[in-house]
């Protein structure tokens, strides 16, 4: 066979792989699309989420190296074990595999692009993803996902096995990371989480030593600033101002009455269903005086 025939195979190939993970994604997304889907009782039905992951499974075995299908996959187990599963063992061991898919993904991003990627300044983390020819969306989304299963991780695994991980580190760089990158993802999630890191962290030198409450209050501002349309933002905003602005307290009710009364979005429909519970719920702690107008 000579060179240039065994050239056409190898792109052939690779054309037919390209396309089988895009089948697959296609797939995957059509079915992550329904994953808010409620049977006759009002349930979560799991089987959407689960056909999702089954999809984005598929797409990256088809292609290990890409990460769309890396941090949708993530996404996927996200939601699976926080939204779909109720058992303890069965959420403890999704996200034990979200975070070893996050780890070994973002290693894969590191010999790409070098390491220590945190440390860099945003011009110069976009010439090194550029010179690699690595999308810097797909590796904001898998940076922010991967912070999203670390800290989904820590719920069920407790502080003492967090600490001894360095959790809260990875959390914040990969966090950082995907701000630098998009801080638009899911409509300002990278602001969410570092506001969220500085506001309920203890600052324990050598352990979590960025921790700085005098951000959470700005960086809860801004995602409610650039995307007021988000529930969670003012979710988010309502409750750093309870929990470090006290002189805000009745701005804070307000925004959460605000949160309790919306109409979940046909597109995040448990995400904004588990937002507007987590309102009802604070303001019931607070013994707000003020009836919903929804009577809840």
């Amino acid at each position: 066979m000579t060179a240039a025939r065994r050239m056409v195979l190898v792109l052939a190939a690779a054309l037919l792989l390209g396309s089988s993970t895009r089948t697959d994604l296609a797939r995957a997304d059509a079915a992550y699309g329904q994953r808010g889907r409620a049977d006759s009782a009002g349930r979560l039905e799991a089987g959407p989420i689960r056909a999702a992951v089954r999809g984005y499974e598929a797409a990256l075995a088809a292609d290990p190296e890409d990460l769309e299908s890396r941090w949708k996959l993530l996404r996927a187990l996200y939601f699976e074990g926080d939204f779909a599963t109720t058992e303890p063992a069965a959420k403890q061991a999704l996200f034990e595999r979200a975070t070893a898919l996050a780890d070994e993904s973002w290693a894969r991003v590191e010999a790409r692009v070098g390491r220590d990627l945190v440390e860099l300044p945003e011009s110069e983390l976009r010439a090194r993803l550029a010179q690699s020819d690595t999308a810097a969306d797909d590796v904001a989304a898998l940076s922010f996902w991967g912070a999203v299963s670390w800290g989904a991780w820590s719920q069920t695994h407790g502080l003492l096995d967090a600490v001894r991980r360095g959790v809260a580190e990875r959390i914040h760089g990969l966090a950082l990371i995907a701000s630098r990158l998009d801080p638009g993802l899911e409509q300002g999630g990278p602001l969410r989480l570092l506001s969220r890191l500085h506001a309920k962290l203890p600052r324990v030198p050598l352990v979590s030593g960025f921790v700085d409450r005098s951000q959470a209050a700005p960086l809860a501002e801004e995602a409610l600033r650039r995307w007021p349309e988000h529930p969670g933002n003012r979710l988010l905003l309502a409750l750093t101002w309870l929990e470090l602005e006290p002189a805000r307290r009745d701005e804070a009710l307000a925004l959460l009455r605000q949160v309790a009364e919306i109409t979940p979005r046909s597109s995040q429909l448990a995400e904004d269903a588990a937002v507007v519970h987590a309102a009802r719920e604070r303001l019931a702690q607070e013994r707000d005086p003020q009836p919903l107008a929804s009577g809840g």
